[in-house]
């Protein structure tokens, strides 16, 4: 990867946090990446408050991975805040999840997902998606984000 450019991982599953931070380590990651444990705190993170006031420690992500099922506000939530705040609401956004549903497929495009992948049960499956994915993102061209919400 030639562009740096942080990503942003709403995971509450204390366990999958510390299987998606080595399995990017493994994919030879090198942009910096944060995680929030809700979709209340990506908000937060987005909009640049709280904690996050500091860009330069919490820069504004190139891309957005959402788990579904979260606690306080769950990432279809955060898909229909982005919707309604159109100014961020061009950053890529992924959902990974465990969830097969199809409503819960079809809602998150509806709310404007990029693409929708679920977590894999074994951590070498979730490398190779992870290096599939880094390496699709990495050709594309991505738009021109706000330092904030």
């Amino acid at each position: 990867m030639e562009e740096l450019y942080p990503i942003l991982i709403a995971e509450d599953d204390e366990n999958d946090t510390i299987i998606l931070e080595r399995v990017l380590r493994r994919v030879g990651f090198r942009n910096p990446f944060q995680f929030c444990r809700d979709g209340t705190e990506v908000i937060s993170y987005l909009r640049g408050e709280g904690r996050y006031e500091d860009r330069s420690s919490f820069p504004f992500p190139r891309i957005l991975i959402t788990d579904l099922k979260m606690p306080k506000m769950s990432g279809l939530e955060v898909l229909k805040w982005l919707h309604e705040h159109p100014k961020c609401n061009v950053i890529p956004k992924i959902v990974l999840t465990a969830s097969r549903h199809e409503t819960d497929i079809q809602e998150a495009y509806k709310w404007g997902v990029n693409s929708y992948l679920v977590k894999p049960g074994g951590y070498e499956r979730l490398t190779q998606i992870m290096k599939v994915f880094f390496d699709y993102w990495d050709l594309c061209e991505k738009p021109q984000l706000p330092s904030k919400c």
